[in-house]
């Protein structure tokens, strides 16, 4: 019998970077999955909070490498075809955009299909002393108040044997084992759309040049579509065939021959070579599950909350998931938290999922209706930033102040919002805020903080904001904490601001201990 202390079921993009997070921390982790998904078609693509995260943990020059310049956030355009002429362009309005692209120390256009994401994390986790097993199903589990033990598959010769875990984590899709053995069904699944998703290989960057710097909708007599380049060099794509002539209302299979005749038609051009990977039928489902945890074992991706394609959010809010339980089983594996702080993972997911499930809702009930795309972004451009990552975190592991919701196009931070990202320079050396952060508990103080920094411990350090990293501004910390030059922030391992102090208490150092022994579930 085998014993970790974390095992995650599903090696998706998820299930790899919740192992990954772990690993990084020093926790014993093994991933199982049946197949080996790394050898499916390039699909969902990350946005710049999957870089943060993955920033943090040391892996951003990897990701620079492996990434490429893709087209910023929400601006596509409608071709008649590929080798037509650009009917309609859109953008979110001036104000979301500028935010969109300024609101990250990643350049918004830095684009990374889960391919080489899952490639990443996979290498990556391996090195850290984590395990991965393909072939290898979670046939059963019981949870005790103690462990978990779990029975896991040969998927080829059937031979079976036991795992004890201390936790387990579901990260196996939509269709979960995991959370169908814990109970927790979808209540309110509703599908929106019943689509065929094209992965095929076609030279085609000649006849959409635009497909670098927009998002491409083809819609003529014969068929609405996307094609989406999935690499630099235009030579693989995904169409997502919404409509034309003659779809049925239920879900159904396209064959090939139906496939490439669509496809041609969305090209313009039949002698354009296609090489077809796969096209699989799918239905556009929204929900969230009843629950995304049961005593020992967690729900994380598509086995917490299903959606749509529409924004782009699914597969970054699971990674995002993932990377907020990791630091809190880590906490309380290593007796640094106690057990209810593990209490706060499914409210905060929880509204943090509505948020993106909120963004998919409105895209794809829009693009289905073929809603004008410019009217349908001003709409949507606030959903897209609170989904993507400027959601609110209310539990327990956050402690609120007096500070009311601000708009989300201001920039101050506010506890239980991730810190925002302000440029500063540090020795010569070019930093962002979340820099200064990484993926531990940190205090940030202000210009006149000099009095906070005896308060580091081995798991709290203490950084400094002064003017001269802000350029001589002695108004930069102040604006972006909301705080006196005295005041300070506290930051989550996540990069969220779990409390805020005006100013200086009279003793730092007994204040900062009561926040943590709190916010660390002691209490």
């Amino acid at each position: 019998m085998e014993r970790f202390e974390v095992v995650v079921a599903g090696a998706g993009p998820v299930g790899l970077s919740t192992a990954l997070f772990l690993a990084d921390r020093g926790v014993q982790v093994l991933v199982v999955d049946k197949r080996d998904p790394l050898d499916g078609p390039p699909r969902a693509s990350t946005t710049v909070r999957t870089w943060e995260l993955f920033r943090a943990i040391g892996l951003g020059p990897t990701l620079d490498r492996a990434g490429w310049d893709g087209p910023l956030p929400m601006r596509s355009m409608v071709k008649d075809s590929a080798v037509g002429t650009v009917l309609h362009r859109a953008a979110p309005p001036p104000a979301y955009a500028e935010r969109l692209d300024t609101c990250s120390p990643v350049d918004s256009r830095r684009a990374m299909t889960q391919y080489e994401l899952q490639r990443i994390a996979l290498a990556e986790l391996r090195r850290r002393g984590g395990q991965v097993r393909f072939g290898a199903e979670l046939v059963e589990f019981t949870a005790t108040a103690e462990a978990v033990h779990a029975r896991v598959a040969n998927a080829g010769t059937g031979r079976e044997y036991q795992v004890v875990t201390s936790y387990l984590v579901g990260a196996d899709g939509a269709r979960s084992r995991v959370r169908e053995l814990i109970g927790a069904d979808v209540p309110d699944r509703q599908v929106d759309a019943r689509l065929n998703t094209a992965f095929f290989r076609a030279d085609l960057r000649r006849l959409i040049p635009e497909s670098a710097t927009h998002a491409c909708f083809i819609r003529n007599e014969q068929v609405y579509c996307t094609l989406f380049a999935k690499g630099a060099a235009g030579d693989r794509w995904s169409s997502h065939i919404m409509d034309y002539p003659g779809k049925p209302a239920e879900l159904a299979r396209l064959s090939a021959e139906q496939t490439l005749r669509l496809l041609h038609a969305a090209i313009g051009d039949d002698t354009v070579p296609i090489d077809l990977i796969e096209c699989n039928a799918w239905e556009a489902a929204i929900g969230i599950a009843a629950a995304l945890r049961r005593d020992r074992v967690f729900l994380v991706g598509d086995a917490a909350h299903v959606q749509s394609s529409a924004g782009g959010l699914g597969m970054n809010t699971g990674i995002q998931d993932g990377h907020n339980l990791a630091w809190k089983l880590a906490a309380v594996l290593r007796g640094q938290a106690g057990e209810t702080l593990l209490d706060s993972y499914e409210p905060e997911r929880r509204a943090a999922a509505e948020a993106s499930l909120a963004l998919s809702r409105r895209l794809l009930r829009g693009y289905q209706a073929q809603q004008d795309t410019n009217q349908l972004y001003m709409q949507a451009a606030a959903d897209y930033l609170r989904g993507m990552m400027f959601y609110r975190y209310d539990s327990r592991a956050v402690l609120t102040d007096d500070a009311a919701a601000t708009d989300i196009l201001d920039g101050q931070a506010i506890p239980g919002c991730r810190l925002p990202h302000r440029w500063l320079t540090d020795s010569d050396r070019h930093l962002s805020t979340l820099d200064l952060v990484g993926a531990r508990w940190t205090l940030l103080t202000g210009p006149n903080g000099t009095g906070w920094l005896t308060v580091g411990t081995n798991d709290l350090r203490v950084r400094q904001i002064t003017a001269a990293m802000a350029d001589g501004d002695p108004a930069a910390f102040t604006d972006v904490a909301g705080t006196e030059p005295d005041g300070a922030l506290l930051i989550r391992p996540d990069g969220f601001v779990a409390w805020r102090s005006r100013s200086l208490p009279s003793d730092p150092n007994d204040t900062i201990r009561s926040v943590m022994h709190t916010l660390l579930g002691h209490t």
